[in-house]
């Protein structure tokens, strides 16, 4: 079977390789939300792990349109390297994409419950319950496998089933947000959408980058990994599933 690399860009990011494509999820490859405020609370605890000429996305990902997933600076860079890049979103994030100027063909919208499909890489966009109201995660298929990601949400009754209803077989792979902070849940109310789901493997996301927006996600992988679901933390060198 073919594999799948996700290289963890902090955050709700990602760098997906399947397929033979290059997949970005949500880049915050800044330090802007810390340049415009100087809260040290919002400075980066880590490093950008992919530098922008490295990047060579065939696609670009929006979750939602807020500075940590949708960076006005990190686009910015992107499209100044990679000029005809793609980008998928929601309509909040198309609206923000045009309003800086950039190419609207190049902007495909994804919005719940809609699919695309490039290359050999599929893509569902399913709820997020989240301040922007428009947000979503991402169930990708590629390679035999079935990729979750959740973007930004708060527990819902209805994620697991929007989950399993839009992935139609089984999760192979969730990355999931743990910090409880602005908007996303805590990691307890993640593990309750893994025993849910039961994906093969759960990774937690979404900590690590902001003192102000973090979580020790070791809770989370004992009571996951306690379950018999697989258990890893993201890495930013690189993983393959």
């Amino acid at each position: 079977m073919k594999e799948i690399k996700l290289t963890w860009l902090c955050q709700g990011g990602f760098l997906m390789e399947a397929e033979g494509l290059r997949i970005v999820i949500d880049p915050y490859m800044s330090n802007r939300l810390y340049e415009v405020g100087k809260d040290e609370g919002m400075n980066r605890m880590m490093p950008n792990p992919v530098p922008y000429d490295k990047l060579n996305p065939d696609l670009v990902c929006f979750t939602h349109d807020h500075a940590d997933h949708y960076d006005p600076e990190s686009v910015r860079e992107i499209i100044k390297v990679y000029p005809n890049c793609k980008c998928l979103g929601p309509t909040s994030t198309l609206n923000h994409f045009i309003k800086d100027g950039y190419n609207k063909a190049n902007f495909t919208v994804l919005d719940v419950g809609q699919s695309t499909k490039v290359g050999n890489v599929s893509i569902t966009a399913v709820p997020a319950y989240h301040s922007d109201p428009l947000a979503v995660g991402y169930i990708f298929k590629a390679s035999g496998k079935t990729v979750y990601i959740s973007g930004d949400t708060i527990y819902s009754p209805t994620l697991s089933a929007d989950i399993k209803k839009a992935a139609a077989s089984p999760i192979d792979l969730m990355c999931i947000c743990i910090n409880g902070k602005l908007g996303n849940m805590p990691w307890n109310e993640a593990v309750k959408v893994v025993s849910e789901v039961r994906p093969k493997t759960a990774l937690p996301i979404h900590y690590g980058l902001f003192a102000r927006n973090t979580e020790d996600p070791r809770p989370f992988m004992r009571e996951v990994s306690a379950m018999g679901v697989a258990t890893k933390e993201p890495s930013v060198e690189g993983q393959i599933f």
